[in-house]
């Protein structure tokens, strides 16, 4: 994807920010608990936004809950100072909208670039019977809601996709809300739960292995990473979802800040070290510049805002 360069010259370089950030660390917010594929980006990305920000101490902080709705809560009202970033998902930031009660709004952040963006699987215990998919839809087919899932909260975006497969497969499991994607996985090999959905870059090396079963990469194509993984369109369930992450300010943040930020985003991304760490890691890397991730977002909250007021997730 070609993005559009910001050119940071002296006038831009903040000093004050730096000088500030060396006396308080910069805090990056994760909504999520430690361990799962958000904070692993988050932790991935540190270093390097320290780089790219001349130095400034960058700490990863975890505030868990209602699938990331509190930390966003926290962000949007925290001080427009460059110090208070949130790492957001998406469509966890416009999906917690509709069935909480967020005090923040799209426009309540400025968004300053896209770091990663990734398909969910759908994968299961090494204990289990389930070979594919479609064992397991069959299986809940059979049995409906007698197959946990665990993920992430209630109405997240793990939650919403495994929705989507219910209502592309016409079957019901039951879903079992934890504090984040770690948690949901340690619940999966320890035989407690059945499955879970998460990213690629959380699952794909758990699966290679074998400490889990990933059985469908939810992506229209294989993933070349990992070509021996089915998709779930091949298997008969037509659903494509997956996380999209970048980071997030206080919307009344200073221009010349938020410029530093989208600059630092930019020259992580394109990193060389950075992209040599998710290419181990199975991390994908899509950068968007500030303009285009405002505009995805929008996107993102017109597309599910229609969803939500034509077919409600609630249970």
């Amino acid at each position: 994807m070609t993005t559009r360069r910001i050119l940071i010259g002296g006038a831009l370089a903040l000093p004050a920010l730096v000088a500030q950030a060396q006396e308080r660390p910069i805090q990056i917010y994760v909504g999520f608990a430690p361990g799962g594929n958000i904070d692993l980006a988050a932790r991935m990305a540190a270093p390097f936004l320290e780089r790219h920000l001349g130095g400034a101490q960058i700490i990863v902080v975890n505030k868990p809950g209602a699938g990331g709705m509190l930390m966003l809560n926290d962000v949007a009202a925290a001080a427009p100072d460059g110090r208070h970033v949130a790492l957001v998902s998406f469509p966890a930031l416009v999906t917690a909208l509709y069935d909480n009660t967020p005090r923040y709004r799209v426009d309540s952040f400025a968004y300053v670039g896209l770091l990663t963006d990734e398909p969910y699987t759908v994968f299961v215990g090494t204990d289990t019977p389930y070979r594919s998919l479609r064992d397991l839809v069959e299986a809940a087919r059979a049995q409906p809601e007698a197959i946990n899932i665990a993920g992430a909260g209630v109405g997240s975006a793990p939650h919403l996709a495994l929705m989507a497969i219910e209502r592309a497969a016409g079957v019901r499991f039951t879903w079992v809300p934890t504090q984040g994607a770690g948690q949901a996985m340690q619940l999966v090999q320890g035989g407690h739960v059945a499955g879970s959905i998460s990213t690629v870059s959380l699952t794909v090396r758990a699966h290679i292995q074998g400490t889990l079963r990933v059985v469908a990469i939810m992506e229209r194509e294989r993933w070349d990473r990992a070509p021996d993984l089915p998709t779930g369109v091949e298997q008969g369930v037509d659903v494509l979802v997956g996380s999209a992450r970048g980071f997030a300010l206080p919307a009344a943040t200073p221009a010349p800040i938020l410029a530093r930020w989208e600059e630092a985003v930019r020259r992580t991304a394109n990193d060389p070290d950075f992209r040599a760490l998710a290419e181990r890691d199975f991390l994908i890397v899509r950068h968007m510049d500030r303009p285009t991730m405002t505009r995805f977002v929008e996107d993102q909250a017109r597309a599910y805002g229609e969803l939500w007021r034509t077919s409600p997730w609630r249970r």
